[in-house]
């Protein structure tokens, strides 16, 4: 099994992604072959945002599990 398909079997799961960049905090949304996409909060009053990472700048990802439903 390659990352990206361990990836895709945590779809719906919060994730901390990694980059050489930045660290972003959300659920993830999305896996193609080159691409991850988290849903993060937004500000108040423009709802969440989608940021997209390139599969192949991650430095790591980490779980966190389901997020809570309201």
């Amino acid at each position: 099994m390659n990352f990206v398909q361990k990836l895709r079997l945590s779809i719906g799961d919060n994730v901390q992604v990694v980059t050489g960049f930045d660290v972003t905090t959300g659920e993830l949304v999305d896996v193609t072959n080159s691409t991850l996409t988290v849903l993060t909060p937004g500000e108040p009053g423009y709802g969440d945002k989608q940021v997209v990472f390139q599969i192949n700048r991650i430095t790591y990802a980490r779980f966190y599990g389901r997020p809570a439903r309201e």
